[in-house]
């Protein structure tokens, strides 16, 4: 098989996401508007395991992007492989998303970080976490079509370690290996933890409204994060006492 050109390609704006009836709450259509039925099927297994409907939105999402990825490379989706799974993840971690509305006051500070928080301000790239959820959704897509007996005869989207059906060949005298890492799914940065300067925790003090509130706050008790000194303080606060 030939190498694809993935620097080329752009994901068409085909089908999207609508809400459904009282069954299935929402649904991947194609661009005449019909149920793509291989989704709706799924999705109506998804919900009547006890799932929410926001998570049935999240799922139809993921496969409402597979399924562009499908068509753009020209492939059914009962014959996808691991080959259009890897593909599938390295444009996901070089593509931009889509956007309906051009950004205006974000375009500033996209991308950045919150100098008071330490927070990463969004931008238009698929972060690893989101790439990793979009992984699990397709993979259980085809697993659900796996049980019935449809689809392609390995899961596309596999997990590490040796390729095939995990634990094949078993040994019986031996406890079967855990194998919940997926193949191709990218690693999520450790971000380390954020924490407010001296100066930050006295205004975040000072701020607050009456003494109940910050007898209230009880961070270290709560947290079991905040310094001594702040226990303290908030102590003296909610009692009058000199800190």
């Amino acid at each position: 098989m030939a190498q694809r050109d993935l620097v080329s390609i752009e994901l068409p704006m085909w089908g999207r996401v609508v809400a459904g009836d009282d069954y299935v709450p929402w649904l991947v259509v194609d661009h005449a508007g019909q149920p793509v039925e291989p989704v709706r099927r799924y999705l109506s297994d998804f919900i009547a395991c006890g799932n929410r409907p926001g998570s049935v939105r999240g799922y139809a999402y993921d496969l409402l992007r597979w399924w562009r990825w499908l068509r753009v490379v020209e492939v059914a989706w009962s014959r996808a492989s691991v080959d259009e799974v890897r593909d599938y993840i390295l444009w996901l971690q070089r593509a931009t998303k889509p956007r309906s509305i051009a950004r205006t006051h974000s375009a500033a500070t996209a991308g950045t970080v919150n100098l008071v928080t330490g927070k990463q301000y969004l931008d238009d790239r698929f972060k690893a976490r989101t790439i990793r959820h979009a992984l699990s959704v397709v993979r259980a897509f085809y697993a659900f079509w796996s049980e019935l007996g449809e689809g392609p005869l390995l899961n596309p989207v596999q997990l590490a370690g040796r390729p095939g059906r995990s634990n094949a060949h078993h040994n019986p005298l031996q406890a079967f290996k855990s194998h919940s890492r997926l193949r191709h799914s990218p690693t999520v940065p450790k971000q380390r933890p954020r924490s407010l300067s001296d100066d930050q925790w006295l205004a975040l003090f000072q701020a607050l409204t009456s003494n109940r509130v910050a007898h209230s706050f009880r961070w270290r008790s709560v947290t079991g994060l905040g310094p001594p000194r702040y226990s303290a303080f908030v102590w003296a606060t909610s009692t009058g006492a000199s800190s």
